[in-house]
């Protein structure tokens, strides 16, 4: 299966068009290894983040920036994102017109339908053959009834093993705790500030240092540190796809606190941001012990690319 993932310009950042094979991404544009546009993107040419690893789903996938040219391949599926642009029409027209054979999937990169609302996203969902969105399946049953248009779910698709098989877990807790909150773009945004001052309050009763999370570390460094503190602390208030949550328990660290989609899914009894009930779960994760080995196959169950794989083909099938 060749699968495709078109963004607009204005929507993709500095990504530039490359193409997977055998599960390693190349420029379009010289067939040279592509490791994303930075250092925060990916890792070792092959480990991505997020909506960029639907590229790596069936046996060759291409990523591609109209702004650098629609590449004219036969391909099976196309994921078409739009989270801009209220009249759709060409942009979808456009990609048909190159792409007569695939099966448009419509679908989101990092917007929350349910919490801005999909009027403005009813049209482009009606245009493509299937929509599909990471969310979770409530979600997406309540975006269907708004749009009048069954909307899938399929969960972003990620490298598990490859990201675990890169660290090694100490046995020795390391007395630090992390701030998994994001500190930008301001830190009252989306709750640094609220989550800092837990954190520092966790770690002055219970004798923790807090590992803080300012904005543009290196995407390895950051999962070293998920990968050595004790616990993140993540109370974050916009409703996410929760990359965190995932990479926390890709690594065997507990994460606890928010709303992301992931952390609902996988941990449902600590997504939420109310602290009396946060450090009661932290005292007894820190006491107790956390069941690395029960989140890591939930996770994996969820989030692998065989489960998404089969997610995909049963979407593709389906009459809807």
């Amino acid at each position: 299966m060749k699968v495709g993932l078109i963004i607009p310009p204005n929507e993709c950042g500095e990504w530039q068009s490359y193409y997977v094979k055998e599960s390693r991404p190349y420029l379009l544009s010289t067939g040279e290894p592509y490791n994303g546009p930075g250092p925060v993107d990916g890792m070792d040419n092959h480990i991505f983040r997020n909506i960029w690893n639907r590229v790596f789903l069936g046996n060759e996938g291409y990523f591609i920036n109209p702004a650098q040219g629609i590449v004219d391949v036969d391909l099976d599926v196309v994921f078409l994102v739009n989270e801009s642009q209220p009249d759709p029409s060409d942009f979808v027209n456009a990609v048909r017109g190159v792409y007569k054979n695939a099966i448009i999937i419509g679908t989101t990169k990092e917007d929350i339908p349910m919490a801005q609302g999909v009027v403005r996203l009813e049209k482009f969902f009606k245009m493509c053959d299937k929509v599909a969105l990471h969310f979770k399946e409530d979600d997406c049953e309540r975006i269907a009834k708004d749009i009048g248009k069954k909307v899938h779910c399929l969960p972003i698709n990620y490298k598990i093993e490859d990201i675990r098989n890169k660290f090694t877990k100490s046995d020795t807790p390391s007395k630090k705790i992390l701030v998994g909150c994001a500190s930008w773009p301001t830190p009252s945004s989306r709750g640094y500030d609220k989550c800092l001052e837990f954190s520092n309050y966790l770690g002055d009763k219970y004798g923790y240092s807090v590992v803080e999370n300012p904005s543009g570390r290196p995407w390895h460094e950051w999962l070293s540190i998920i990968n050595k503190v004790d616990c993140v602390i993540n109370m974050d208030t916009e409703r996410r796809l929760g990359q965190v949550t995932m990479e926390s328990i890709i690594l065997g660290t507990p994460h606890i606190g928010g709303f992301s989609d992931t952390a609902l899914c996988m941990m449902p009894e600590w997504s939420n941001n109310n602290t009396d009930i946060l450090e009661n779960v932290f005292v007894s994760l820190m006491e107790d012990g956390y069941d690395d080995k029960h989140y890591y196959q939930k996770l994996m169950d969820r989030y692998g690319f065989d489960s998404v794989e089969k997610k995909l083909k049963d979407i593709l099938e389906s009459s809807e």
